[in-house]
């Protein structure tokens, strides 16, 4: 995918809703922290995840899954090692009792990736709660898209593999 593809791709993408859900009155104090946690995600905040997440807390993304507060904290580490900016950009939620549904945009910046231009990755987590912290987390998105397209060679090949995909 070129950079040009790639800005096309970012300007198609939904409001960032973030300081719009968080002004309202309504919600649960954990979505607030949650948005106000994710606002500007960087390593300095990991440390305070167990204000969020529950001890006993079950992550699930593409990539991993874990169990624990403390593999949390050390994937999210290990995750934003050379992450030069990560923000997550909420546009919707849905509540149900002790479930969470969240639309979401990561916008990464990775010295490594797309020659260290904002990758945008949009996502949506399910969450569930007890005691008034998230207990069990699954995060879906395109791991492709947030990674792979973005590396120099592998990128090429998978923009190859979705070019013949698409019927001419």
């Amino acid at each position: 995918m070129s950079k040009q593809d790639s800005n096309s791709d970012n300007q198609q993408q939904p409001k960032d809703r973030t300081e719009e859900l968080e002004a309202e009155q309504d919600q649960p104090e954990v979505i607030q922290r949650l948005l106000k946690y994710y606002d500007e995600f960087s390593d300095v905040n990991i440390d305070k995840l167990g204000d969020l997440y529950h001890d006993e807390v079950t992550f699930i993304d593409p990539i991993h899954q874990l169990h624990g507060l403390e593999d949390l904290k050390h994937y999210f580490k290990h995750t934003m090692e050379n992450v030069e900016e990560c923000h997550f950009a909420f546009t919707d939620y849905a509540q149900n009792d002790d479930h969470l549904f969240v639309n979401w945009q990561m916008r990464l910046r990775h010295p490594k990736l797309a020659d260290g231009q904002e990758i945008v990755v949009p996502g949506v987590s399910h969450m569930e709660f007890k005691d008034d912290k998230i207990m069990m987390q699954r995060d879906y998105y395109d791991l492709g898209a947030m990674i792979y397209e973005h590396v120099s060679l592998l990128g090429y090949v998978i923009g190859k593999v979705k070019a013949r995909m698409v019927p001419s």
